[in-house]
């Protein structure tokens, strides 16, 4: 080799080297490295990050969805909750009230009754022993009534209550009397444990 050559081999190695040292320096001033300079660029590196990204989107959607699923049981298990209940109810108050309809039917044979039991009790005493039985039938079936729910509303004497009588008829107020108190009962009132089965025909004292 001869010596020209010696000194452009050389010459090329140090422009080589100041050539590295300047870009070097200006990625050092730019706050980069070589590495970071080229990390962008890596196609692995995205992958991965869009890879982390999707798997988050993914775990919030199942979260949201467990979150869904378990709000429907909540609200469908109370619909249950109230359903139940309110079966169980219905069911009570069929029990209750199962023979309500029977018993009503029976309320006009019981009137029938009534006025012959105030027949019978001025009957003569060759009739004494007929008025004895029948008094006796009456009381057994008046008791079986009253065992099932039915009880006659007070109203002689009272004071006019609209839930449970029913004013067909007003009279002047008597001495003694108190306005609006019931004077005569028309028709005898029954109330069915707690509904009113029907209420007592009954004549009001008013003040003219």
């Amino acid at each position: 080799m001869t010596e020209e050559a010696v000194d452009d081999a050389e010459f090329a190695e140090d422009a080589e080297f100041f050539e590295d040292a300047e870009t070097n320096g200006m990625r050092r001033k730019s706050g980069t490295t070589e590495s970071e300079a080229t990390a962008g660029d890596d196609p692995d590196e995205e992958a991965l990050n869009g890879e982390i990204l999707e798997g988050a989107e993914e775990g919030e959607a199942e979260r949201d969805d467990k979150e869904a699923i378990q709000n429907r049981y909540l609200r469908l298990n109370a619909d249950f909750d109230n359903f139940r209940k309110r079966t169980q109810k219905e069911k009570e108050d069929w029990s209750r009230y199962a023979s309500q309809r029977i018993v009503e039917k029976l309320l006009p044979v019981i009137d029938n009754l009534d006025a012959a039991a105030i027949a019978v009790a001025n009957a003569g005493e060759e009739s004494r022993n007929v008025a004895d039985g029948y008094l006796m039938i009456h009381k057994q079936l008046t008791d079986i009534l009253s065992h099932e729910g039915l009880t006659e509303i007070p109203a002689l004497d009272k004071s006019f209550d609209p839930n449970v009588h029913e004013a067909v008829m007003t009279v002047s107020l008597a001495e003694g009397q108190a306005e609006n108190q019931v004077v005569v009962v028309l028709r005898k009132g029954y109330m069915f444990k707690d509904k009113v089965l029907r209420p007592a025909m009954v004549q009001v004292a008013k003040s003219t």
